[in-house]
């Protein structure tokens, strides 16, 4: 999970944002078991407005595993703070609220949160500081020399989104193998988890 910049929040949103989540929570209070649906406006939905700048915040890659390229056609956002939870009904549009994210992290956190999970443009966020590389076997684990509470934090982190799963680590190898034959830092973006490419990036930091 890379560090990222949130872009300047688009236009549409922070002109609509606020009467799209008071819509919504009307509704879910109205029938907490009603379904989301993105609202529309000029003959675009809300997702359709966000996904673009949303993109572009981790140079298309998944905010949470750093995947790439994400399915054509298929790209989720990830509502960090769940949008059917009712404490977080308000913020389903909020735009500090939205990721771009791929299929596997999105059905694999759902609903669930937890405040302690680590957003990758939250302040002072580095992923060395909270997580250590295995170069070998494409395995993400706490950094051992974490203070307790950014251990913990990791640790939910990896659970909620599954980023140690036996596939992802597959995959990872994968992608070092493609690495080793180019390793020109100009392409470094068109690579999918870039953490795991330059292991003298990913030494264990304090």
């Amino acid at each position: 999970m890379k560090a990222q910049t949130r872009p300047q929040e688009p236009e549409i949103f922070a002109k609509y944002s606020a009467q799209w989540n008071q819509q919504w929570t009307r509704l879910r209070e109205s029938n907490p078991s009603a379904s989301f649906d993105w609202y529309s406006i000029d003959g675009k939905t809300a997702r359709e407005w966000a996904l673009p700048e949303l993109e572009t915040m981790n140079q298309g890659h998944c905010s949470f595993c750093d995947n790439f390229p994400l399915d054509e056609g298929d790209h989720p956002i990830e509502h960090f703070r769940p949008k059917t939870d009712p404490d977080f009904y308000h913020l389903a549009y909020e735009w500090k609220n939205l990721y771009y994210c791929c299929t596997t992290c999105n059905g694999s956190k759902r609903e669930q949160f937890d405040e302690r999970l680590l957003a990758p443009d939250e302040p002072d966020y580095d992923e060395y500081r909270y997580f250590l590389f295995d170069f070998e076997s494409g395995g993400i684990t706490p950094n051992p020399r974490a203070d307790p509470l950014d251990q913990e934090r990791a640790q939910i982190t990896i659970d909620m989104y599954k980023l140690d799963s036996r596939s992802k680590r597959r995959i990872r190898l994968t992608e070092i193998e493609k690495w080793d034959n180019d390793r020109d830092l100009a392409n470094i973006d068109s690579y999918a988890f870039r953490s795991f490419l330059i292991p003298e990036l990913g030494e264990v930091r304090t």
